[in-house]
């Protein structure tokens, strides 16, 4: 029986490997799915085998974080009350003089920027960061080497694309995410072939 290319997923969310092994997996019978939360394991669960791609998570839980907390919810409203809003963004716009799409969209970055920063803070307190996926990458790198490895991420930023093109992924894509996880099952049935086919477009100069 001929050995089917192996696409190993190291992600640390019982849900996310639930929705690999049970919507995106079945839509890729030519594809074998080795599944883990560490890069221990999935060493562990590869044995002698070579995959043919690491699909990675980015955040994760860092362990260096001693204390990891919630940001109790007066913070967060003491520090949104002071973001601009929309009068900001549309106020003396019809008088300006200038690029006025340029800078009605500047106006609404500067919302978007505040939001971002304050989730990136949030993240930090409760020890989430793009370590735990850097850390994978790193080893995939001196285990594997020339074995492509992307990232399927769903609270990445731009920040966070940088670094981890800087560290040399081949790749990254977004988890759909709907309002429940119900509809995110759906969204990632939908978005399965895509996927895929991106996978295989990287994977296939690989394979014998």
């Amino acid at each position: 029986m001929e050995k089917r290319p192996i696409i190993c997923f190291i992600d640390d969310s019982d849900f996310e490997h639930a929705l690999v092994r049970e919507e995106i997996a079945p839509r890729a019978p030519r594809f074998e799915f080795v599944q883990a939360k560490t890069f221990k394991e999935a060493c562990e669960c590869l044995g002698e085998r070579t995959p043919a791609l690491f699909l990675l998570d980015l955040w994760g839980q860092d362990p260096a974080v001693a204390s990891p907390s919630i940001t109790p919810k007066h913070e967060v409203e003491r520090k949104a009350a002071g973001f601009p809003g929309l009068d900001h963004v549309y106020g003396g716009l019809e008088d300006f003089s200038g690029d006025v799409p340029n800078e009605y969209l500047k106006r609404f970055f500067t919302i978007v920027d505040c939001w971002r920063r304050l989730f990136e803070e949030v993240c930090a307190r409760v020890g989430q960061n793009r370590k735990y996926g850097l850390y994978n990458l790193e080893q995939a790198r001196k285990r594997y080497p020339g074995v492509p490895a992307v990232f399927y991420t769903r609270k990445s930023l731009i920040n966070d694309a940088v670094a981890l093109f800087k560290a040399g992924a081949d790749g990254l894509f977004i988890k759909p995410t709907g309002s429940t996880d119900e509809e995110t099952r759906s969204l990632t049935r939908t978005f399965a072939p895509a996927l895929l086919q991106e996978l295989e477009a990287r994977i296939s100069p690989n394979l014998p």
